[in-house]
């Protein structure tokens, strides 16, 4: 064999190598999600860590990745030109330099602006594409999980089949596997979907009767067997207690955000960084394998002081 074929073997041997890792990294990742443990946590970060780096941006993910979570949150809006990019609102206004509708400008035109982080000052970020985005989280150990994505579902596969991501991808929502498979074919099976349980206060209008949260939950297992469902508490004792119950019994990852008081029954973020004890931990005690949150490092901290977060 010549130098230059034994450097080029070894050279794709090395690509193999890193693509094989890459496999691997995401393959234990999802392993983690699938297979709950009242042992670990994992953290989701709601919009990556914008404690730093502007929300929705490449450092901000990155940033969230490199300090132990698992799973990262990220909106996607839809340009006049049909490009997806990742952006909460549907306004440039509050995190860019520029103004205007999203759904009314060019991505060239949001190219010309730059991202503010949280204390409204301008950096030198540019408002990522989904494509950049996922190229950017491509083969390490992290989910994505794409809120604000239905409207341009098939979009969205396009784009992390091209990528080689998909398998990095959670979408969730209120529909049942029945009526997605209907609208997406097998499209839909490509992709982790975690269904939202609500309180029984809330209509379920992805049905044809109001049902109560446990017989929603296991309708969803009986037809389809989710890895997972995000739970929505109002109440410490709530009426999707039940269905919590039936998700603990079946093994199911029971996904509950600590974002806003009305999303876990008052024990949100905010309170939780002053006593972690009383509201994250009671946020594990109702049952979370995994916590989304907006203070990334803290409670990665306290899952740690607890030795339930590597």
């Amino acid at each position: 064999m010549t130098i230059k074929k034994s450097y080029l073997f070894l050279v794709l041997t090395l690509l193999l190598g890193t693509e094989i890792q890459a496999q691997d990294a995401v393959a234990r990742v999802r392993e983690k999600f699938f297979t709950p443990s009242p042992d670990y946590v994992m953290v989701v970060s709601h919009r990556g860590d914008w404690s730093i780096s502007p929300e929705n941006s490449i450092p901000a993910v990155l940033d969230a990745f490199n300090l132990g979570a698992e799973i990262v949150e990220i909106d996607l809006q839809r340009t006049k030109d049909n490009r997806l990019i990742v952006m909460h609102d549907k306004t440039i206004d509050r995190t860019t330099t520029g103004k205007g509708v999203i759904a009314e400008l060019t991505l060239d035109s949001i190219r010309n602006v730059f991202l503010k982080d949280s204390a409204g000052v301008v950096t030198s970020h540019k408002v990522p594409t989904l494509e950049e985005m996922m190229l950017a989280v491509k083969g390490k150990p992290l989910l994505i999980n794409l809120d604000k994505a239905w409207e341009s579902f098939d979009l969205v596969m396009q784009i992390t089949e091209e990528t080689g991501t998909t398998p990095q991808v959670i979408l969730k929502g209120n529909e049942p596997m029945s009526k997605l498979r209907q609208q997406y074919g097998t499209l839909i099976d490509s992709v982790i979907y975690m269904p939202m349980v609500w309180p029984e206060d809330y209509t379920i209008y992805s049905r044809e009767k109001v049902i109560t949260p446990y017989e929603y939950t296991k309708d969803f297992i009986d037809d389809y067997r989710p890895k997972a469902f995000e739970v929505i508490i109002k109440d410490e004792v709530s009426s999707v207690d039940d269905a919590l119950k039936l998700m603990k019994d079946e093994g199911i990852t029971v996904w509950i955000n600590a974002l806003w008081d009305e999303l876990c029954a008052g024990h949100e973020d905010a309170k939780a960084i002053h006593d972690p004890d009383a509201h994250w931990g009671w946020i594990i005690n109702k049952g979370a394998n995994v916590i989304q949150t907006d203070y990334t490092r803290e409670l990665i901290e306290y899952l740690r002081s607890r030795g339930l977060h590597k």
